[in-house]
């Protein structure tokens, strides 16, 4: 409609053109009015078809800004469980209920008034900013770090038990240092027992490429990850080269006894540095079955994770893919000197079907997306006894996707890089007996864990006496933020090469 209704009237134009100067320059201009009003009406014609499709560009923006404001629900809720001063859970009721009144004003001009997104979106900036500082006043709370000698000695790291048996709920830490543009990467503790960094933690937020690895943070305590407070900060990049061939792709990263071993960048390669000396050596993996790189046996909807590094109490790993296993798991020991790999372990499990794997006491735990709120736990492979199988154990989520999921042998907790925030669980372990008391008694783990369970009732019940009216509002507000995060995305062998150091 638009090229006939154009055409008409340049005709129009060209047939009232006189022959002089002065008309020759009405033509041309005419002309250009006419040529300018048809990419007008084209471009009005292409935004008219989004808008139909699509919807309007304000409602588009109003469903970003309640997802924004159930994360802030669901940040709210989880930074409650961390409080232990009145003057904390004081903070936290009054920025719920100030949550809750600007939801209750976006939903109204949802419906009403769609212009005023902007002051909607300031005010949401500003309760994240309050959050923050709630996060912060509890880090520096005397009641946050436990008292270790009024409590029971915990011997981690035995293997004595018979496989994991449930973890508990996610315990939210902290957006990543870089914030919450950056969605990918990896952190927790050094992942080799018995380290001397055991206190230390590290978190390595890739790039907004989601692919290379290039600054991490090291910290000295979870106080000083609490306050962004860092041991170091350093980039694998020491050079400052564009093309950086110490930096690492993918999320597969982890500290091992000191040192950061991951997949070095555009290579089929191990890497492995000191965050110290900033000193890195690297390794070509070359033999009859090398692991895949460059993004072609990731796992589901994560990136460049061909190579997964995981440490626990038999050593260190490498969880990969290889063409020679059709795109199945392989598992494979690490020499953390050497860099060399053992012969492999090729289980039935397609890597890029999975979400994430994690390795406890030389077992294979593997993970698949149950939905936007729930991961399961629900493979397991063996390799001391070479046995695999299912199981069921389900995992709460804060956000949606797991970027990546690693077990620490030193307090037995899963910890989680999910799109940017810092997450970890506690995990139980069937007939495991772990903790000394201070009278030389054996307690067995189910009594700890009991009481912890006790500690996390009294905290629940503490937040249900909160009002009617707010935990009606969260409710609402929670299945709208869960309608609108399904609606976005639902869906349910040897030793090879030459060891080179470079600095």
């Amino acid at each position: 409609m638009c090229s006939y209704h154009c055409a008409q009237a340049e005709n129009v134009v060209l047939n009232l053109a006189p022959h002089n100067s002065h008309s020759k320059i009405m033509i041309y201009t005419y002309h250009w009015v006419v040529n300018d009003g048809r990419t007008n009406l084209t471009d009005l014609d292409k935004r008219a078809k989004y808008a139909k499709d699509y919807g309007a560009h304000t409602d588009l923006e109003f469903k970003k800004l309640i997802r924004e404001i159930y994360t802030l629900v669901s940040l709210a809720k989880n930074v409650s469980q961390n409080a232990t001063t009145e003057k904390t859970k004081e903070m936290i009721d009054k920025l719920v209920h100030e949550i809750n009144g600007i939801a209750g004003t976006v939903i109204k001009m949802e419906t009403r008034d769609k212009n005023n997104i902007i002051t909607a979106q300031r005010e949401v900036n500003i309760l994240r900013k309050r959050l923050e500082a709630c996060e912060e006043a509890i880090a520096l709370s005397p009641g946050t770090v436990p008292d270790k000698t009024l409590s029971p000695k915990t011997v981690f790291g035995t293997c004595q038990h018979d496989g994991l048996q449930s973890v508990s709920p996610p315990v939210l830490v902290k957006l990543n240092w870089k914030g919450a543009d950056f969605k990918t990467g990896s952190w927790g503790k050094d992942f080799a027992l018995g380290t001397n960094l055991k206190d230390h933690y590290w978190v390595f937020p890739m790039n907004k490429d989601e692919r290379t690895l290039e600054t991490f943070r090291l910290y000295a305590s979870l106080k000083k990850l609490l306050l962004y407070s860092p041991v170091r900060e350093y980039s694998l990049n020491v050079n400052s080269k564009e093309n950086c061939d110490s930096c690492g792709q993918g999320a597969g990263v982890a500290l091992f006894n000191g040192s950061f071993y991951y997949n070095c960048y555009d290579s089929r390669a191990l890497c492995m540095a000191d965050p110290f000396t900033m000193k890195v050596s690297k390794l070509e993996l070359d033999d009859q079955d090398p692991a895949s790189f460059n993004n072609w046996f990731s796992y589901r909807d994560v990136k460049y994770q061909d190579m997964d590094m995981a440490g626990d109490e038999k050593g260190l790993w490498m969880i990969h893919g290889s063409t020679l296993a059709n795109g199945n798991v392989v598992i494979r020991k690490v020499n953390p000197h050497t860099l060399k790999v053992g012969n492999p372990w090729i289980t039935t499990q397609s890597k890029n079907q999975l979400t994430n794997t994690f390795m406890i006491c030389g077992v294979l735990y593997a993970t698949k997306r149950t939905n936007s709120t729930h991961e399961e736990i629900f493979y397991y492979y063996d390799t001391n006894t070479g046995r695999e199988g299912n199981m069921q154990i389900f995992m709460e989520k804060v956000m949606p996707t797991v970027q990546s999921l690693n077990y620490n042998p030193n307090d037995e907790k899963l910890y989680m890089f999910n799109d940017g925030y810092l997450v970890y669980y506690d995990t139980r372990f069937k007939n495991h007996i772990q903790a000394i008391g201070r009278g030389g008694k054996l307690l067995g783990i189910e009594a700890g864990q009991d009481a912890e369970r006790g500690k996390g009732a009294q905290v629940a019940d503490g937040l249900k006496d909160q009002s009617s009216a707010s935990q009606t509002e969260l409710g609402s507000l929670s299945e709208r933020g869960n309608d609108a995060k399904l609606e976005e995305g639902q869906e349910a062998v040897g030793e090879g090469g030459q060891l080179a150091a470079s600095e």
